[in-house]
């Protein structure tokens, strides 16, 4: 029977590593300690990056919305990702899928896809839902015509089906995929997609001008934790409890140990 059941399984794999497969629905990603969920404050699926730039250099990282326990900063300049976007104590606030929450009050979303069909959404054009196109490996891909960024796709599709077309300045006629095995919101240039020297696109986010980012001072990251979230508690304070009761605990097993010791060597003389 075990044997029986071994070559089954063995069969599946082989037949499902040998079978192409277009998803189309997506498993969403659940938080293990949803602060907004158990407070019943509404939230959006986001999935989308944001940038800091803040007046002080940097933003807090933080474990929970009403409290200030810090996990870590980000510096001006650094992006992150939000998978769900929420208002609480009228500020919005960001959670990332590490299940930590980010203040959003010094950031900005990074240029992507729905930034591009928002600026330009008088020359994008909506396809008929049977508009079929192949896919080819090697064809370059980026989450809008223009992108600095872009990316090389890595398998054949012969049935991917688009669901906006744009013509860039250069009468370039570009695609929009929603989700293709597993990539999720792209632009493909259908004219020449293997070619990798697109004309780069500025966008309405480059004009922004960064604040120098310098390491923060404690001082500095803990007023930045009462503006977020009104606490004054710290993830720093509680280090320091833990450190020395870390070190109490050691001083007094050094000298248990050595009582012992003493008491011993005296015993055997």
């Amino acid at each position: 029977m075990k044997r029986i059941l071994g070559i089954l399984g063995l069969f599946i794999i082989i037949i499902s590593a040998f079978t192409p497969f277009a998803v189309k629905a997506d498993v969403l990603w659940e938080p293990q300690k949803d602060f907004f969920g158990e407070n019943n404050i509404p939230t959006t699926i986001e999935r989308r990056y944001y940038i800091v730039n803040s007046p002080t250099g940097f933003i807090n990282v933080y474990k929970s919305p009403d409290s200030a326990a810090i996990t870590g900063q980000l510096m001006n300049g650094e992006s992150f990702y939000v998978y769900y976007k929420a208002e609480y104590n009228g500020k919005h606030w960001g959670l990332n899928t590490s299940d930590e929450y980010i203040c959003l009050e010094n950031t900005y979303v990074k240029y992507d896809h729905i930034s591009f069909a928002e600026e330009y959404s008088d020359k994008i054009e909506k396809l008929p839902s049977d508009t079929k196109v192949e896919l080819k490996k090697g064809y370059m891909y980026s989450s809008y015509p223009g992108a600095a960024e872009q990316n090389t796709l890595v398998f054949d599709c012969p049935e991917a089906f688009p669901s906006y077309s744009f013509i860039d300045e250069a009468g370039l006629k570009w695609m929009f995929f929603g989700y293709v095995y597993g990539h999720r919101n792209f632009w493909v240039c259908m004219d020449e997609p293997l070619k990798t020297d697109h004309a780069i696109r500025t966008t309405t986010t480059d004009c922004q001008i960064f604040k120098s980012a310098t390491a923060p001072t404690n001082d500095e990251i803990l007023q930045a934790a009462k503006e977020d979230t009104g606490t004054t508690l710290t993830v720093s304070k509680k280090g320091i409890y833990v450190v020395i009761a870390c070190v109490c605990t050691f001083i007094l097993a050094l000298i248990s140990g050595f009582l012992v010791l003493r008491k011993n060597s005296e015993g055997n003389k």
